[in-house]
């Protein structure tokens, strides 16, 4: 008890009263020293070295440092100074013997004899080539005579250069990539917040809230997360479960979380700040409550009750700051500092909600008022000698809004520009300069400055890109617009150069969650180059980072202190050691894994990825306007733009998608108008791009994912004669992509799948039982669950088209699993990762379909003598758990492709996305639910193409094409109708080809 009495009487201290929110100020942010260049490493990434722990030696150790590369949280290397002798007896000693090459035999398996080598300085050094004991991969081992005696190295090989400057003391080479300020202090918070789970130190604590308000105000909100979770998980172990002083903690980290759109998680961990707040011994924890609460609603684009929370907060703060510095707020007498962290901290709260309740006024009715709310915010802080450079940055840019609401864009163009110089000498090359710039940019536009506006988003992207940063449509659209204007204006020949800086400025603006999936997806078989210890080390990171973030959110979804809380945090803690483990390996086995995975994409990176014969459409809807950018293999970039916004768009697409709703046994009238309209916004103006083009790949945006782009008209049709109709595929192959980043990531991997058999299938899955479903479903919470799921009836048809694709493909009869052979223990035990086609047909259900089933899933057979239905659902989380190696996954459910077009939705849903992740470098998923006996034709025709040896892209094409062509022929005339053909999307890399197999006819397709 004596020595923790002190650690639990100074935390409930640091809970309490001295911490500033992080929203209005970062207090002592620029003393945090997250680390300092050490130049590059052998693959041109920078790195960073911060202090380290000695090692053991058999001589005094002067200083130790950890060096830090390409943003792995793990060493690249570790390197001890010390003092002694250092002639080359001394470092053969060292080297071959004594307390640190037994260290180093712990953790490598093997090393060769020392080679004599010279480092910088012409020193000398011995070299030491190893092997890692978890892996086997390559290792180095380092000694060599330095400034003031040893120098003792061990890293991966490719940090080698850093450890040379260190030895010979010099300082890091210029030149190549610096290490941003943020993304240190990132490095710095991922690898305390890892250590918090099984640690007691209040100190670790302290620097883990510093760490997440730096973060925070440079508007890194994931990293500050990591920080705030830490630093939360410390107080909550020192202070006790439910202490009222973790609220502080608790609420930074509820607001980083409503910062990245994550509401639902944000909200519960308000709920629990306020229960805590009253009983904290921070008198500003519940004025402070009421402030966050207003910005997480301001988040929400809720203005009205963000106001009233806002409001609420001011009266508070006010209540704690003396009533002379609420008097004459613009005078600009300086009071001095204020020396009291109560009052400090209700100044910054309060100077903080002028500041934002300006941002919600300015968009209504009353943008005079928002200038007041400004001036006055930054009169506060200026009076108090409180305004530091990033608060500066962000009252100016406040001003700034609410000049442009009133009308007065000289002087928001004024204001923007003082605050780009705050945020570059406060934070420079970090998002709140970026964002700054672009509004600048924006403005400058307005005000008819092209070339200044220009260069001012110009200036904003280059800092995106470094950092890796993405900015709502919103704010990116007015730079399209400013180069629209300006390549119009230098005409076709003159606009080539800025037509390309369109495309590559649409990249800038956020896409979905897809990519991210399909990006580890690619990150992992273009790091493994074919090699299958890599793939496996990098899916060991992967997975090790998505179990965290799911354990994360299930500790935010309990009460603290709980025994399943207790049973969390070890489970954190040994996790974060697994994962230590695999990005030590990944950084061995495949340092260029991160580059892959974080790589920016510009118009140069699409044309080497485009074959002749292709096109990639890129789009991005505002909400008024929107562009449509095409390139060809060749360079060339045509740009449109549309008048067609958000809401238009999703209008047309649920027109569309309205006709595919089954109305008794048949579809309903398919609107040819609303499918060529959107044609004609879309894709008609960059017809002469289209030229010669035999496959389109497109990458939709908004409501438009919801399409299969094969359907649209590209003039008048009939709807009674919809077999004659100029349907987009007959011109086109389609690939649909969740953004051009994944295309470029998935060709630059290159290979194909490795796996040796053709084709696994499973289908024709045998429905659970009512009691069963009963029992899944409880009546009281679940009944109308219960009836849904038991209308999701048997699919016969789904036996014969497994069969045929078995057949067509060449598969043996043992790769189907058909009836109540097809479970989820069948699935995860079918080694899916040894077949290049997977094949599902059955039922899914999306989100929103079943109210107690949280999340999507597959149906399958619930296995025999079950109890309840519970295993005859197959959830996305479970699929993140498949491994696959696969250049094609069919999924011919129901509506497994995406939304269906409400507008905003995701590239792909949440299960198809899954299977992404798994392995699957190609996806054939379904907008809605399909006919048997088309999905059975369509699936088998594809299949049978691309056996034959071409690439799904086409096969898809040509296996549509058939049934649009054998309408009222061979097939009935009905099925002309695109809801039989045009259901089925290709997602994903379409050049994909499979080994020539056995190959059938068309007659014998058109019989399945």
């Amino acid at each position: 008890m004596r020595k923790t009495l002190p650690a639990l009487v100074l935390l409930g201290l640091l809970g309490a009263c001295t911490s500033p929110p992080p929203e209005a100020y970062v207090a002592g942010a620029n003393s945090l020293d997250p680390g300092e260049p050490a130049g590059q490493d052998s693959r041109g990434e920078a790195c960073l070295m911060s202090r380290g722990a000695a090692p053991r030696s058999d001589l005094p150790v002067l200083r130790a440092r950890d060096i830090f590369c390409g943003g792995y949280t793990q060493p690249a290397a570790r390197v001890a100074e010390l003092r002694g002798p250092a002639e080359r007896e001394d470092l053969m000693r060292i080297a071959t013997g004594g307390l640190w090459r037994t260290a180093l035999d712990s953790r490598v398996a093997a090393c060769a004899a020392p080679q004599e080598t010279r480092v910088a300085g012409n020193r000398p050094a011995l070299l030491l080539s190893c092997t890692r004991r978890n892996g086997g991969w390559p290792h180095v081992a380092l000694v060599a005579q330095g400034p003031e005696g040893p120098v003792l190295a061990d890293g991966v090989p490719t940090v080698l250069p850093v450890i040379e400057r260190i030895a010979a003391g010099q300082a890091p080479a210029s030149g190549g990539a610096a290490v941003a300020r943020s993304a240190a202090l990132e490095l710095a918070a991922q690898r305390q917040a890892a250590a918090a789970f099984g640690a007691n130190e209040v100190g670790g604590y302290e620097r883990l809230m510093a760490l997440g308000r730096a973060l925070n105000q440079a508007e890194s909100f994931a990293a500050a997360e990591d920080a705030y979770r830490g630093a939360l998980a410390i107080q909550e172990r020192v202070l006790g479960a439910g202490s009222p002083d973790t609220v502080t903690a608790l609420m930074h980290l509820a607001l980083n979380l409503s910062n990245q759109d994550r509401r639902a998680e944000a909200e519960a961990l308000f709920a629990r700040a306020a229960a805590l707040a009253p009983r904290a011994a921070d008198p500003v924890a519940t004025i402070r409550l009421r402030h966050y609460r207003g910005l997480h609603e301001l988040n929400a684009n809720r203005a009205e009750p963000a106001l009233a929370l806002l409001r609420e907060a001011e009266a508070g703060y006010a209540t704690l700051v003396p009533p002379a510095l609420l008097r004459n707020t613009t005078a600009e007498a300086n009071l001095g500092p204020v020396g009291d962290a109560v009052l400090e901290s209700a100044i910054l709260g309060l100077a903080e909600v002028w500041r934002s309740m300006a941002a919600a006024v300015a968009r209504g009715p009353e943008p005079q008022r928002a200038a007041a709310l400004a001036a006055d915010s930054r009169s506060l802080l200026r009076r108090t000698g409180l305004e530091q450079g990033l608060t500066a940055g962000r009252g100016l840019r406040s001003e700034a809004a609410a000049a442009a609401s009133g009308g007065r864009q000289d002087e928001a163009a004024q204001r923007l520009e003082q605050a780009a110089r705050r945020f570059n000498a406060a934070a420079p090359g970090e998002r709140p300069e970026a964002v700054t710039l672009f509004l600048a940019g924006r403005t400058r536009a307005e005000l008819g400055r092209g070339e200044s506006a220009l260069q001012a988003f110009r200036t904003g992207a280059a800092i995106l890109r470094a950092r890796q940063i993405a900015l709502p449509v919103e704010v990116v659209m007015p730079y399209l617009d400013t180069l629209h204007a300006a390549q119009l204006a230098a005409g076709p020949d003159g606009g080539a150069a800025l037509r390309r800086e369109m495309f590559s400025a649409a990249q800038l603006a956020q896409r979905s969650g897809t990519v991210r999936f399909v990006q580890l997806a690619s990150a992992r078989i273009g790091a493994a180059s074919g090699d299958p210890r890599v793939a496996d080390a990098v899916r060991r990171l992967q997975d090790a980072d998505r179990t965290l973030r799911d354990l994360y959110a299930d500790r935010d979804a309990i009460p603290p202190g709980s025994p399943a809380a207790q049973a969390l945090d070890r489970r954190i803690a040994d996790l974060q050691r697994d994962r230590a483990e695999a990005e030590g390996e990944v950084a061995a086995a495949a340092p260029g894994y991160r580059q892959l995975l974080l790589a920016s994409v510009d118009a140069d990176a699409v044309t080497r990825a485009l074959d002749p014969d292709e096109v990639l459409v890129t789009m991005l809807l505002g909400r008024d306007r929107g562009y449509v950018l095409a390139m060809r293999g060749d360079g060339r970039v045509a740009a449109h733009r549309t008048a067609l916004g958000d809401a238009a768009a999703a209008a047309l697409v649920q027109r569309v998608r309205a006709g595919m709703e089954v109305q008794g046994s048949a579809p309903g009238s398919f609107d040819t108008a609303a499918a060529a309209e959107l044609h004609a916004a879309l894709l008609a103006p960059l017809s002469a791009a289209m030229d010669g083009v035999q496959t389109m790949v497109v990458a939709p945006d908004g409501p438009l994912l919801g399409l299969p782009f094969g359907l649209l008209l590209t003039g008048p049709a009939d709807p009674a004669a919809l077999g004659a109709a100029p349907w987009l595929i007959r011109r086109h192959a389609v690939v649909h992509v969740p953004s051009p980043q994944t295309l470029v990531t998935q060709r630059a991997a290159g290979r194909g799948s490795s796996a040796p058999n053709p084709y696994r299938g499973f289908g024709d899955f045998a429905p659970p039982s009512a009691a069963q479903l009963a029992a899944t479903f409880p009546e009281d919470r679940c009944a109308a669950d219960a009836r849904l799921a038991a209308g999701l009836g048997r699919l016969p048809g789904t036996r014969a088209e497994v069969l045929a694709a078995q057949r067509l493909t060449g598969a043996a009869p043992d790769a189907v699993r058909l009836g109540t052979d097809f479970t989820g223990a069948s699935l995860r035990q079918a080694r899916l990762d040894q077949y290049r086609v997977i094949h599902l047909a059955t039922h899914a259900l999306l989100p929103g379909e079943l109210s107690c089933l949280p999340e999507p899933a597959i149906v399958v057979s619930a296995p025999p003598g079950a109890r309840d239905a519970s295993a005859a659902f197959i959830r996305a989380s479970e699929v993140l758990g498949l491994r696959m190696d696969a250049d094609l996954v069919v999924l011919s459910a129901c509506n497994t492709g995406g939304p269906g077009g409400e507008g905003g939705g995701e590239a792909l849903s949440g299960l198809a996305r899954s299977f992404f992740y798994a392995g699957a470098r190609g996806l054939l998923v379904t907008h809605w639910a399909v006919d048997d006996a088309a999905s059975a034709l369509l699936v088998a025709d594809t299949l049978r193409r691309q056996g034959a040896g071409a690439p799904s892209s086409a096969s898809l094409r040509g296996a549509q094409l058939l049934i649009v062509e054998e309408a009222g022929r061979r097939l009935p005339a009905a099925f002309a109708h695109p809801y039989y053909w045009a259901a089925f999307a290709l997602i994903g890399d379409g050049r994909r080809a499979a080994a020539p197999t056995r190959t059938a006819s068309v007659t014998e397709a058109t019989r399945l």
